[in-house]
């Protein structure tokens, strides 16, 4: 019974480990993004090679088309096509053929991503600015030397949050001239002068009391016949 119940957990385990492998890889073709590219000759699209490994280090592979031949000047331009695979877009690149001559068959890739890393465009170059005016036909390519490079969107600035009046410069506080304290005793001359009154009233009262005081006593009877 203990063997039984051993072998049926073992098969259980390998069938966890089997559906988990089977959900990682289904994740990670979702997250990749295969890019096929095609060069134009006589009017149809080869396919030249691949580019894999996006979005995160990307790498081109060519496959046994990547020698063709241009037989006449009719072909004054070199057609790139990329195909995503994951989406089916389809985007169309050229360049001048005297200038992938001149560069001895070197080109870059420019892939641009979005905000969740997938892929939405491309600009292609080739390795050299120069032209030839007069190239010899038929030309045959060689094998391509190819880079790639990956521009992804820069986040713009955020808004600020929060209290905007304490986010101000505290605006500098008028100087006022300091008041000092004068408690003392100042001189005579910027005292206020009393007046004649102020100075002796004491003297006025007293003689008034004494003339209405004397104003008041009997008069002496008249004289004796």
């Amino acid at each position: 019974m203990s063997r039984l119940l051993t072998f049926i957990a073992c098969i259980f385990l390998t069938l966890v480990s089997i559906c988990q492998l089977t959900l990682a890889q289904e994740t990670d073709q979702k997250l990749s993004t295969k890019l096929l590219v095609y060069h134009q000759k006589d009017g149809q699209y080869i396919k030249r090679g691949e580019i894999v490994g996006l979005p995160g280090y990307p790498e081109y592979i060519p496959t046994d088309n990547e020698i063709v031949e241009f037989k006449s000047k009719k072909d004054a331009y070199y057609q790139i096509k990329l195909k995503d695979e994951r989406t089916g877009n389809v985007l169309l690149q050229s360049v001048r053929m005297c200038q992938m001559v001149a560069s001895n068959w070197s080109d870059e890739f420019v892939l641009n991503l979005d905000e969740n890393n997938q892929f939405y465009y491309f600009s292609y170059y080739a390795g050299s600015d120069y032209c030839e005016q007069n190239i010899k036909y038929p030309i045959i390519t060689k094998p391509f030397t190819t880079s790639i490079r990956v521009k992804t969107p820069i986040p713009g600035p955020k808004p600020l949050i929060g209290n905007f009046a304490a986010q101000k410069k505290a605006q500098p506080k008028s100087k006022k001239p300091t008041v000092k304290v004068n408690d003392e005793i100042p001189d005579d001359k910027e005292i206020e002068e009393k007046s004649f009154f102020q100075k002796y009233w004491y003297l006025i009262l007293g003689g008034v009391l004494m003339l209405m005081t004397m104003g008041g006593a009997p008069e002496e009877g008249g004289a004796r016949r």
